[in-house]
């Protein structure tokens, strides 16, 4: 049974393909997925929009609009594999020679009976490694900021065939 109310066993994937324009969820669903092993933390992301503001004259209130939206900048951390198929993925696009655009899907571990996982999809630029400092027990960990550039996609669970 999974524990529905943390990320445990939640998966990583990135495309070796560019993608440089926007995808709907049926496109992203048929692209090539890679998994990125030994994934720590993934974080946040989503639609946060900038909150406008202008006080006029004539009322005793702030008055408030949505602005633009930020995807968001979710920094995904691993324990470093050398040879690990997906993390290779990040470092190519993480190369700050390379201006491609990577997608990117979060696949939470959260089916309910006979139903697929929460999947989220998205595409944006990638930063890094990063290479934390520690001590002698740390892990040698990896830190990439993704820059999104398409709001996410997030599929609810479906009935399995």
């Amino acid at each position: 049974m999974t524990n529905k109310s943390t990320k445990k066993g939640s998966k990583v994937y990135v495309c070796e393909t560019p993608q440089n324009t926007d995808l709907t969820a049926t496109a992203y669903a048929a692209l090539t997925w890679v998994q990125v092993g030994k994934v720590g933390k993934v974080g946040d992301f989503g639609s946060e929009s900038t909150i406008n503001n202008y006080n006029t004259l004539d009322e005793p209130v702030q008055q408030k609009q949505k602005g633009v939206s930020n995807a968001g900048d979710p920094e995904l951390e691993v324990a470093s594999i050398a040879d690990d198929p997906g993390q290779d993925i990040l470092r190519t696009f993480g190369d700050p020679l390379n201006i491609n655009i990577m997608a990117i899907k979060v696949e939470r571990n959260d089916a309910p009976q006979g139903k697929t996982n929460t999947v989220f999809y998205s595409r944006g630029v990638v930063s890094g490694p990063l290479y934390p400092g520690g001590g002698s027990d740390d892990f040698d960990l990896e830190k990439f900021k993704i820059g999104l550039n398409q709001l996410p996609i997030r599929v609810d669970p479906v009935t399995t065939p």
